[in-house]
């Protein structure tokens, strides 16, 4: 990204533009609120939306077409959220501190994230076919498939930028409400033609909707943005140290995240057919909205910590305690429910009832490493943040890719009891790297103390 080189100590941020662009009122208390509640409606809206979109496309699609489908949407999920680098987050930092830059700073993201999607998302398309094939179904030429799949990279890459971007300058609600809309959108487009076209419906039900609201969304995020600057007679950019500092750890951290939750599935899809990879997938999202329920549930512990440090070591304390009260519970009732949430989409996904048991008790042990990533994060431990996120996805990336398989059945399909051997690996490897969390600071400090 382009920023400033020159900066020196002494150049101070402005404040933020003394006129509050979006928010129905000038207090800091209540401004901060109306943005975590615009970001978590956002947010919920999207895990709705996604959970009535794949019901509704279990429903009125054969099993295969939503596994094809499913791993179309998980690999261009994973390409924006590798090649955007965290920008997104970064607006919410550097923007209220612009000034008269917000602008310059708001267009120069796009100019960092769209070559980059543009780029990770055609090295996708090369080295896995698929996502082409996929997305020019049976009515577009394959190439035409792969520009569609950079469309909804490069689209849902700027996705996060344009909502940090307009909270950040003070239009709080109108990331919730175009989540909303987008929303709506997405599934009355699938209801329309996802069971006529197949996976290509579900293709075009994302980024149709994403390449319209992406366009929008530039717009408005340029007019807010160039209005926030005018309000300001300061103007500040990051310097080149301040960039890397903050995006290279965490833009290594967000790189587990989505590794984890994208590329196990689409793995699965590629080894074990559309059909059973469809299974995983909806088991898979199961497990995933813990795992996302679990580390945002931690982040409140930064803001404890900056608090009062002093009894920095109570508060994670109390924090683990917290966290297991409130999530153990939640896993015991998904084992027992497995199979009775997974009929609601069909009877082929019910036969992964098993397999999300096991990925459940492997979530356990999540927990032991959700709380250690919260901890790290907390205490702007970056490196120890990423390095631990990134670990403990690539056991399961190697568990994915390398564990055997049994033979495939006359149809070349492979049945879903083979991906119990995919659970197993899962939860071992989240055991493993708990286990080491927890006996891995007991083992320096003794050696510590010997030395």
């Amino acid at each position: 990204m382009a920023v400033r080189s020159d900066a020196s100590a002494e150049d101070e941020p402005p404040a933020e533009a003394g006129k509050d662009l979006g928010s129905s009122s000038g207090g800091s208390g209540k401004r901060a609120l109306s943005d975590g509640l615009s970001l978590s409606i956002s947010g919920a809206v999207g895990s709705l939306a996604g959970f009535v979109s794949w019901l509704i496309a279990a429903r009125i699609m054969p099993q295969e077409a939503v596994g094809y489908a499913s791993a179309f949407v998980s690999a261009f999920l994973l390409v924006a959220g590798v090649a955007q680098l965290n920008l997104d987050s970064a607006m919410m930092l550097w923007m209220p501190r612009s000034g008269r830059k917000a602008s310059t700073l708001f267009w120069r993201s796009h100019l960092v994230i769209i070559p980059s999607c543009a780029l990770v998302g055609l090295a996708y398309v090369v080295l896995e076919p698929l996502m082409a094939t996929t997305g020019a179904g049976d009515v577009l030429p394959v190439w035409a498939g792969g520009l569609l799949f950079l469309a909804a990279a490069i689209g849902w890459g700027l996705w996060g930028v344009h909502d940090f971007s307009l909270i950040a300058v003070g239009k709080t609600w109108w990331a919730s409400w175009r989540n909303i809309a987008f929303a709506l959108a997405r599934i009355g487009m699938l209801v329309a033609v996802g069971a006529s076209l197949g996976p290509f419906g579900v293709v075009l039900s994302w980024v149709v909707p994403i390449a319209l609201w992406t366009l929008g969304s530039a717009v408005i995020g340029g007019i807010y943005t160039r209005k926030f600057a005018q309000l300001s007679d300061k103007e500040w950019l990051p310097t080149r140290r301040e960039a890397v500092s903050f995006l290279g750890p965490t833009t290594l951290a967000h790189w587990g995240t989505v590794l984890l939750f994208n590329q196990v599935t689409v793995i699965v899809t590629q080894r074990f057919g559309a059909t059973t990879g469809a299974a995983f997938f909806i088991a898979w999202q199961a497990v995933m909205v813990i795992d996302i329920a679990a580390q945002r549930f931690m982040q409140s512990l930064s803001a404890q910590l900056a608090r009062d440090p002093e009894n920095s070591a109570a508060h994670i304390r109390a924090s683990r305690k917290r966290l297991y009260l409130i999530f153990l519970p939640m896993i015991v009732v998904g084992v027992l429910l497995a199979r009775f949430g997974l009929e609601f989409f069909g009877p082929g996904y019910a036969q992964a009832d098993d397999v999300l048991r096991v990925l459940l008790i492997g979530m356990i042990a999540r927990l032991v490493i959700s709380h250690e990533l919260g901890v790290r994060q907390a205490r702007h431990d970056g490196v120890g943040f990423a390095r631990l996120q990134l670990i403990s996805t690539a056991f399961v990336i190697v568990v994915v890719l390398f564990i055997p398989i049994g033979p495939a059945d006359a149809s070349g399909a492979h049945p879903v009891e083979q991906l119990m051997p995919v659970a197993v690996g899962y939860a071992i490897s989240q055991l493993v790297c708990a286990v080491a969390v927890i006996v891995w600071p007991r083992l320096r400090r003794r050696n510590v103390a010997t030395n």
